[in-house]
């Protein structure tokens, strides 16, 4: 009888388990490079005899690249010989039913292991040397497990392809077939490590365009103000010094403001690095903070939505720090409702309130003839600026230690007025 892919539409997320066994928590012998999509595909052998170990690796590889040949893939696999596989009881007892073992699978690796065995970027292929029945294997849709018998050296390719969205092509040419065909130990075809259907080739891409940058990030916000550690932290290349313990927080930004980022406390010589989500290096800094502490100053991301702070040690130093985030916002008003706004009530000390620099722009048709600057507002230390690139000039009142002052701005000039609390001084 002909073997055939089982396909289960199942749907499925990865999920942390909340019972993990501590010793567990550094299945990976890999280190991964900072900041590159890459996928990590673990394959589990039932037994220590399978064959063809290298042809089923570069299959998949090779399939995988037709698509996009600059995803990163870090392979390891699993057999009698690791120092954990004792403990492999609720995967490694082969049957005939291919859903059952893939449960078991499943349920094992996530009960088991950390995060890193099991995040948004790992793959796992439980290989057995037979089929399950008449399936030489099995894959959740759009998910993170699967079966794949050593039968054919290209199943797991098959396999995989199902976990990146591919479905079933029966698309034949001659005497091949794409690695979607979905009898692969048909005698007739040999299958091809690429997927010819355009549908398949546009799921698998989004899937991997999807995969994380920084997989093991962990989010903060600019209150954050916790106690970290890279001593058992993750070893990563790509850094100053490779194979650099790190630890990655993930930041989520604004447009128009101004970020401090300083480590004000470590018993190490730390070294931080800041990314945008393509895994880009945007800055870095040794020892811009105290002593050899690192900080890095007025930062300003753009439009970016988010970015990653990597923080590691200088010639792969580890130890406990702290960070802290400091932001800075620009509020800019150049539309004509807010700028005829700002005489009326307190909005002006609103927006001042709410920012750190509150920056005016008028021009020809945007214009607002007089501006007064509040007195007091809330926080130590603000700014406002004007810019005037209209014909008609701007009148604006501010107080200095409380003796009221005007200031006429006009055309092609930009003051600043900066406020530490004893009024208005114009910069």
């Amino acid at each position: 009888m002909n073997k055939k892919i089982l396909l289960l539409c199942i749907s499925f997320f990865c999920l942390a388990s909340t019972n993990a066994y501590s010793k567990f928590a550094d299945l990976s012998r890999i280190t991964p490079t900072i900041g590159k999509q890459s996928i990590n595909l673990w394959f589990w052998k039932i037994a220590s005899t399978i064959d063809d170990q290298d042809d089923i690796e570069n299959n998949l590889l090779d399939t995988i690249s037709s698509v996009d040949p600059n995803v990163k893939i870090y392979v390891h696999w699993f057999d009698s010989n690791d120092e954990y596989y004792w403990f492999f009881y609720n995967a490694n007892r082969k049957n005939d039913i291919p859903s059952f073992q893939l449960r078991l699978f499943r349920n094992y690796v996530q009960s088991s292991y950390y995060l890193n065995a099991v995040g948004h970027n790992d793959y796992h292929i439980l290989v057995a040397e037979d089929k399950w029945g008449d399936y030489s294997g099995v894959a959740y849709l759009r998910g993170h497990f699967s079966l794949s018998s050593d039968d054919n050296e290209k199943i797991a390719a098959h396999v995989m392809g199902h976990m990146l969205n591919a479905q079933h092509n029966y698309d034949t040419s001659w005497f091949s077939a794409s690695i979607m065909y979905p009898h692969p130990s048909y005698w007739l075809y040999t299958l091809q490590t690429k997927f010819w259907n355009s549908d398949n080739q546009h799921s698998v891409g989004r899937t991997l365009k999807k995969l994380k940058h920084f997989p093991d990030s962990k989010l903060i916000d600019i209150e954050y103000l916790g106690d970290d550690s890279t001593k058992n932290a993750k070893k990563y290349n790509g850094l100053k010094w490779d194979e650099s313990r790190a630890n990655i927080h993930k930041l989520l930004v604004e447009k128009n403001t101004i970020y401090d980022i300083t480590i004000i406390q470590a018993d190490f010589d730390t070294y931080l690095y800041v990314y945008d989500k393509d895994g880009n290096l945007l800055d870095k800094n040794d020892d811009g903070g105290p002593g050899s502490w690192s900080k890095l100053e007025h930062q300003d991301f753009g439009s970016a939505k988010e970015v990653y702070l990597v923080v590691s040690g200088y010639k792969r130093a580890s130890g406990e720090y702290k960070i802290r985030l400091t932001d800075y916002k620009t509020l800019i008003i150049e539309d004509s409702d807010t700028l005829s706004s700002l005489g009326e009530n307190n909005n002006l000390r609103n927006f001042i309130n709410l920012n750190n620099k509150v920056w005016i722009k008028v021009h020809n048709g945007i214009w607002v003839g007089e501006i007064t600057l509040p007195q007091r507002f809330l926080g130590k230390k603000r700014k406002v600026t004007l810019t005037v690139d209209s014909k008609w000039p701007v009148k604006v009142i501010f107080t200095v230690n409380r003796i009221k002052k005007s200031r006429i701005v006009s055309q092609g000039e930009e003051i600043t007025w900066v406020n530490t609390g004893d009024g208005w001084l114009i910069k």
